[in-house]
Formats: structure tokens, sequence, C-alpha cells
């Protein structure tokens, strides 16, 4: 690879590796965080150990909260459980946006090089030319090449932390309702 793209291609395949990496760890641990949550939603008590187990816990300790601060405090649970649940997310995202930048890089600064030996040796050797294009055309396959998986699993670890978002938010929305019948219902 260093002959033909040099060092910004190993650094396009570093943080690429680096990208990939990432999204797999993320998504390991919100598939963990996902079976627990679908535990939790099948069980009577709730548990510190995840995060829909813990916005119930809100709910349990406001038994006597009217509906509108039993909402504030459900929320509030859940804005705290979202950055964990969204960890890495950008950075993923900002390595697939990078990746075929430093590509662009790469073409660049190889077409500068080619520039540079024709003004040198002349354009009489067309052999200089075609290493310098040569790897600047390998630095943009590089950068495309990492781009479009790291893409794809930040696709997949959003969509899993979504997935789990909105279940918090729709059992919290559902204690809500329950909280504003019963309080309709007692008038």
């Amino acid at each position: 690879v260093e002959a033909n793209a040099g060092v910004i291609g190993f650094i396009i395949i570093g943080v690429g590796v680096v990208g990939i990496i990432l999204g797999f760890f993320r998504l390991l641990m919100l598939t963990l965080v996902s079976v627990k949550v679908r535990s939790q939603l099948k069980s009577d008590r709730a548990s510190n150990n995840n995060p829909l187990g813990r916005v119930l816990m809100v709910a349990e300790s406001n038994p006597n909260a009217d509906t509108e601060t039993l909402e504030l405090k459900l929320g509030e649970a859940i804005l705290k459980e979202t950055p964990s649940l969204e960890s890495l997310l950008t950075l993923i995202k900002m390595i697939a946006t990078i990746a075929p930048l430093g590509g662009l890089l790469g073409t660049v600064t190889g077409m500068i090089q080619v520039f540079q030996q024709i003004t040198v040796y002349g354009a009489g050797d067309p052999t200089i030319m075609a290493g310098g294009i040569s790897q600047a055309l390998m630095t943009t396959v590089l950068g495309i090449v990492v781009a479009i998986p790291t893409i794809f699993m930040h696709t997949v670890v959003k969509s899993r932390s979504d997935n789990i978002i909105h279940i918090l938010e729709e059992q919290a929305t559902g204690m809500i309702a329950q909280k504003a019948e019963r309080a309709a219902g007692g008038s």
C-alpha cells in the first residue's frame, strides 16, 4: 500500500480500522443493553442495570407526583440515558466523512508530485507520471473503501441506539398516560 498510496494511504487505513473497531464495539455494547432492556420489559421490578430500569425507577420514586411533574422527571431521566446510548456515534460518522477527504488529499498531493516530476524531468517519460497518478488514485480508492463500511456501521449502530431510546420514550409516555387516566378517573 505504501508504494501505491504513500503515507496518506496508511493514515486512511488506520483511521478506517479505528472506525470499524469503534463501530463493532458500540454495536456489541448496544446489543447487550438491548437484551437487558427487553428483559426489563418482561419484568415487574425495575433494575438499575439498564436504561429502562433506571427510567422506571424515577417513576417509582415519584408516586405522588402530578402528571406534568412525572412527565418532566421521566424526560430528564431519558435525557440522562441518551448520551451513553449515542456514545461514539459522532466519532464513527466523522471517520466516515474524513476518509474520502483524506483520499482527496492524497489525490491532490499525488498530482502535485506528478507536476513537479514533469517540471524536473519533462513529459517525455510516461512511467514517471504513472507512479504519481497511481498514488493519487489509490488514496481516492482507499478513502471510499473506508467510508462505505464505516457509513454502514454508523447506520446500524445509530439504528440500534435509536431503537433503545424509542423504547424508553414509549414506556415513559405509557406511564404518563396511565397517571393522567388515574388522575382523570379520580376527579
